[in-house]
């Protein structure tokens, strides 16, 4: 049986990896919830998601936190 992000337990959902810090990552980082996420992604707290799938901006690179965190934000594109 396959799980669906409506059964899965919010444990369960993707956080990091090696390519990619997903949202709950970055909240996980931060120790901040999904809206406090959101509204710095709006204001420019946190830099503009750099991985892309189908066309979409999903995540960001590691390194473009680590960047952020040490308050480099060059462009990099």
């Amino acid at each position: 049986m396959t799980t669906t992000a409506r059964t899965r337990k919010p444990s369960e959902f993707r956080s990091a990896g090696t390519a990619i810090v997903w949202p709950l990552g970055v909240e996980k980082r931060y120790d901040i919830s999904a809206a406090t996420r959101i509204r710095w992604e709006r204001i420019g707290v946190l830099p503009r998601r750099d991985v892309f799938i189908g066309g979409r901006p999903q995540g960001w690179k590691p390194e473009t936190l680590e960047n952020s965190d040490r308050g480099n934000l060059a462009k990099t594109a």
